[in-house]
């Protein structure tokens, strides 16, 4: 099995790709990062496996820029990438590369050098990947590329191999698009997407040969550095006075602003959390009465909140009108029962049946120390994975 290492698709793909399968990422031409290869080439040398890149659209210099810019310099994993150079001959360049396409618009010569590497070079149960198949199909053609490609992933099979490619949709004949259907194992949909405050991308796996989960559509943001993270624009982080909830931001929070005035916050704070594939970017509202206006306004367009109360203080007549505040905004919630290290601090079920919420996930947190605080923000983002797949 070869992973992606694209957050949530490996999920989606029931584990990640088979050897012996193939893979295509279809992207919409209006996608503005549509490069998913690079990701999952740098996943899997990051694991230790062996990879393949057919270079097709661009120079090999501009693909090992591109590494350094998402964080990944190729020079960390020596021994284990040959790169392919389709681009160099196209445009009259020289090349530095040790694997060169001499006929660009030939693809038997891009299955000559596969066939090298895969026969010689390169071990059983690599990676091979493409940056743009839909590149070679105009230069090659379309139909004649489509029967290499078969030919090459029945090689890579042999080889007990893993074949992917980048793809960009373009408006190609009802036949060919057919035709590209029946070349791959698995096929996942990359398109552009806004919902409220989002504007992205999205992945959806379409077909799967083996049993992978079809028909989800996952929003994604890619960043330079870090490459591709599932993206929530608005995580609201709500509660009393005096609950903690400066201190439980600036413990989630990679970088954090806040505003406050002899101890107390008086302006909406703002924090960005990297953590298990997502990014997020908190926004504490201040727990006084006069803030109550902006908790309504921001909740309009938020994805989802975490409610912080102090558990050995826990003033439920304000939990609770936040509590009410976040069920009119339709968003799914957790409670961090704060200050949980103090005597008689409440406990999990006590704060559920005075909030009246006996479904919603309670975590003890100590926000000084950062415990539970991770543990508050993985319970939430799996409250979202819940929401999304049953969309």
């Amino acid at each position: 099995m070869i992973e992606t290492g694209i957050p949530r698709l490996d999920t989606y793909l029931d584990g990640g790709i088979p050897k012996q399968k193939s893979l295509l990422f279809s992207i919409s031409p209006e996608v503005e990062e549509s490069n998913m290869g690079i990701h999952v080439l740098q996943h899997n040398l990051k694991q230790g496996n062996d990879c393949i890149y057919i270079v097709s659209k661009s120079s090999p210099r501009q693909v090992r820029q591109a590494f350094k810019e998402f964080g990944w310099p190729l020079d960390d994993y020596p021994g284990r990438l040959w790169m392919v150079d389709g681009y160099s001959r196209l445009i009259g360049a020289p090349s530095d590369e040790d694997y060169l396409i001499y006929e660009p618009h030939d693809i038997l010569s891009y299955e000559d050098v596969i066939e090298e590497l895969l026969l010689g070079s390169v071990p059983e149960g690599s990676l091979l990947a493409f940056d743009s198949l839909s590149n070679v199909m105009d230069l090659c053609g379309e139909r004649d590329a489509l029967k290499g490609v078969k030919r090459i992933n029945e090689e890579i099979a042999e080889r007990n191999s893993v074949a992917i490619y980048n793809f960009t949709a373009w408006p190609y004949k009802e036949n060919i698009m057919y035709r590209i259907q029946r070349r791959f194992d698995g096929i996942v949909e990359v398109h552009s997407v806004s919902q409220g405050a989002f504007t992205g991308q999205a992945f959806r796996v379409k077909q799967t040969s083996w049993n992978g989960v079809t028909g989800v559509s996952v929003p994604f943001k890619v960043f330079r550095p870090g490459g591709i993270k599932l993206y929530i624009p608005k995580m609201l982080v709500v509660g009393p006075f005096k609950a903690g909830k400066t201190t439980f931001i600036k413990a989630l929070s990679e970088r954090s602003t806040q505003v406050d005035r002899m101890g107390a916050t008086v302006s909406v704070e703002h924090g960005t959390v990297d953590h298990g594939g997502y990014r997020a970017e908190l926004f504490g509202i201040p727990g006084q009465e006069r803030f109550a206006p902006l908790m309504e306004k921001m909740g309009a367009t938020a994805s989802c909140a975490i409610l912080v109360i102090d558990a050995a203080e826990p003033s439920f007549e304000k939990a609770r009108e936040a509590v009410d505040y976040i069920r009119d905004a339709g968003i799914p919630f957790v409670v961090a029962a704060n200050k949980r290290d103090l005597p008689d601090a409440t406990s999990d079920g006590e704060i559920r049946r005075a909030l009246d919420i006996p479904d919603v996930p309670v975590i003890g947190t100590v926000a000084t120390s950062g415990r539970g605080v991770l543990e508050t923000f993985e319970a939430l983002t799996d409250l979202l994975e819940e929401v999304s797949d049953a969309c």
